[in-house]
């Protein structure tokens, strides 16, 4: 006697949406600032950071600058976290440049400077770490001091 089996399939979807939503509403305080540049392609955009020592080697920067291109105001996101880089510049009220996603990105937190380099920047157009690509990058910024904690606003989702 034979047992018939019926056959099992599987299929298995994954779709992980990210929204991002950050607005930095603190201009560096003096006391806190910080200098730094995040490099995207051949554009070089400089800010003022106020860092901040998150616990356990994790480092925020948030820094605010101007549009080398332009006339906007720029912001800026180095989030130095144990598995969790993120790296942004805000241009404007509209646009957002990036980490891709889909590419390995290492920050690294050296005393009082957190750097990173060969790092994939896209222009995300409402898709969090996903766009057209905007080519290799660097950031380095150079933390004068730490607040404690982070800011009230900041969300990690």
């Amino acid at each position: 006697m034979s047992t018939v089996r019926p056959e099992t399939t599987v299929e298995a979807t994954t779709t992980t949406q990210l929204e991002v939503v950050t607005t930095i509403r603190r201009v560096p305080s003096d006391e806190l600032g910080s200098e730094g540049h995040i490099i995207i392609g051949s554009t070089r955009y400089d800010f003022a950071f106020e860092c901040y020592h998150a616990g356990a080697g994790d480092i925020l920067a948030l820094g605010i600058g101007e549009d080398p291109d332009g006339d906007a105001t720029t912001q800026a996101i180095v989030q130095a976290f144990l598995g969790q880089t993120y790296v942004a510049v805000l241009i404007g009220d509209a646009r957002v440049i990036e980490l891709a996603i889909d590419q390995p990105a290492d920050l690294f937190v050296q005393s009082d400077l957190i750097s990173g380099s060969a790092l994939r920047f896209v222009d995300a157009a409402g898709s969090a770490g996903v766009g057209e690509d905007m080519g290799l990058g660097t950031v380095t910024v150079e933390c004068q001091g730490f607040a404690p904690g982070l800011p009230d606003e900041y969300i990690i989702s």
